[in-house]
């Protein structure tokens, strides 16, 4: 295979592909028109067939319980709303019985790893649960403090704006705020906050009161629902998948010829973002955020080009000179501030540059999980986290070595005996991946023998010829479910492969 004319293609031939959501199904399972017809009357059925048999909805990765636990959640309270059918009343009684017996599960999964607005979320929807008369545990689990905490968090004024991300969740407020309040939160193309499911939770609101929604939010769904089999967790992103494409390729040490894969109008368009107020995820949505403006400040270093910092020095938290994803956000995310650092190492003129570089570098330190691996808000794997702050964090000197060689140690000994890794049920594509990028570094430096290396290049090498990109990688993004965006990943398998016939000159 021609690994380099694959890695050319996905990269201009992105078409924003991602796993389907059942968060967002049984949303718009929920949703019936004015006319009192349901949107998607064919996902009952689609929703019936993926409860697992422990009685849950959700991902395949059994042992993440956010995600579990809300898709059940949404799934049961929609299996409510239809024909009560002997199918139907199973499939309920199996969710009551899964949520009694995990929701207290919540505090298992990896630190600062919650899904996207759950705190938001998790007590609303048990309320509703209730209120449709689903048998369930009377407490919240402690996730009505955080609720508290997080709205302490933003002006009063702000909660209904279309700019700020609370939009994307907005379906928290529950049915009884007024719909006419969210007219203003609608984005320009009919969503709230690019999300399938905070889009019906609106138009539910307003016939639910009969206000007249948005035209356009109608629209929105259709041109979901048209896109994809079901729905996705979040429409459009075309800005996230294409800068993250191109940052997995852009961190394997250079062999990634960033002037000649990338035309000079997307170099051209960036700039434009990122000497404006910074970039999000995708232009339809219009919150920036320091991650998206941090890879795209990268990216055009690489690429020669030095624009003015003023943007990401926007998301600095003062007096403390590391970046926040988003204002008012709750925790802060290692990736963003991972990516911000390999940023300013391109920016010259960033203020206090060095000052700022070595408190990022001491809070990535400092937020190592037992001084092994690191965690991150916006994927389940420690592997993501932990490759990306290893490739920023080790440069060469002595003293990188030192402080990076028990992360180094970590990875080279959860090696699973199939080569691959995996922190949860099993080895997958896409940890592996992130694990050899890692460790492609370190042996660069000589910090560990080739023979790990081949193990798992054998173990992405074997899976590669049965996976289908656009189907098979499992769902470790965290949104407000776990997703998969298929072409990050798969850009993520190609780039450690690509490393590896770069370092040994062939591949197994």
């Amino acid at each position: 295979m021609d690994f380099q004319e694959q890695a050319k293609n996905i990269i201009h031939n992105l078409d924003q592909k991602m796993s389907p959501s059942l968060y967002d199904a049984a949303w718009l399972l929920r949703f019936k028109t004015r006319e009192g017809r349901p949107y998607k009357p064919d996902y009952l059925e689609w929703l019936l067939e993926r409860q697992h048999a422990d009685g849950s909805w959700g991902a395949n990765i059994q042992y993440y319980h956010h995600d579990r636990i809300i898709c059940t959640l949404i799934a049961a309270i929609a299996m409510t709303e239809q024909e009560p059918s002997p199918e139907v009343r199973e499939a309920i009684k199996n969710a009551e019985t899964y949520l009694w017996q995990h929701a207290h599960m919540l505090f298992r999964d990896p630190a600062f790893t919650e899904l996207v607005g759950f705190e938001l979320l998790f007590p609303t929807l048990m309320e509703t649960a209730r209120e449709r008369g689903l048998t369930l545990p009377k407490h919240n689990f402690g996730m009505g403090d955080l609720q508290n905490e997080k709205l302490r968090l933003i002006p009063p004024e702000m909660l209904y704006s279309r700019n700020l991300t609370t939009v994307h969740s907005i379906e928290f407020l529950g049915p009884d705020v007024p719909a006419g309040e969210l007219h203003n939160a609608v984005f320009e193309n009919g969503s709230l906050g690019n999300s399938p499911s905070a889009t019906a939770y609106y138009l539910m609101l307003c016939l639910n009161q009969n206000q007249t929604p948005e035209k356009s939010s109608l629209a929105y769904l259709d041109r979901v629902t048209k896109k994809y089999v079901t729905t996705n967790y979040l429409f459009p992103f075309r800005n996230f998948e294409k800068l993250w494409v191109v940052n997995n390729f852009a961190v394997t040490d250079g062999i990634f010829p960033i002037k000649e894969w990338l035309p000079d109008s997307f170099l051209d368009e960036l700039q434009q973002r990122v000497e404006g107020s910074g970039v999000s995820l995708d232009d339809e949505f219009g919150i920036p955020d320091a991650d998206c403006t941090s890879v795209a400040y990268y990216l055009l270093g690489l690429a020669g080009r030095f624009p003015d910092p003023a943007a990401l020095a926007h998301f600095e938290v003062p007096g403390q000179q590391f970046f926040r994803t988003y204002f008012f956000e709750r925790n802060l995310s290692v990736s963003t501030n991972i990516h911000a650092l390999e940023a300013l190492r391109l920016m010259p003129q960033y203020p206090e540059r060095e000052a700022v570089m070595q408190k990022i570098k001491v809070m990535l330190l400092n937020s190592r999980r037992f001084k092994l691996f690191w965690t991150d808000k916006w994927h389940a794997s420690p592997y993501y986290a932990t490759a990306f702050a290893l490739v920023a964090l080790l440069d060469g000197n002595s003293e990188s070595q030192t402080v990076c060689q028990d992360t180094i140690d970590w990875l080279t000994h959860a090696q699973r005996s199939d080569g691959s890794w995996g922190f949860f049920n099993s080895g997958t594509m896409e940890e592996t991946a992130y694990a050899l990028l890692a460790l492609q570094r370190a042996y660069r430096y000589g910090l560990i023998e080739a023979d790990v290396l081949r193990r798992g290049m054998d173990f992405l090498m074997v899976h590669l010829e049965t996976i289908d990109p656009e189907a098979d990688y499992e769902e470790l993004w965290l949104g407000k479910c776990l997703y998969a965006p298929y072409d990050i990943i798969h850009s993520a398998v190609l780039a450690a492969i690509l490393h590896h016939e770069a370092l040994f000159g062939r591949l197994p």
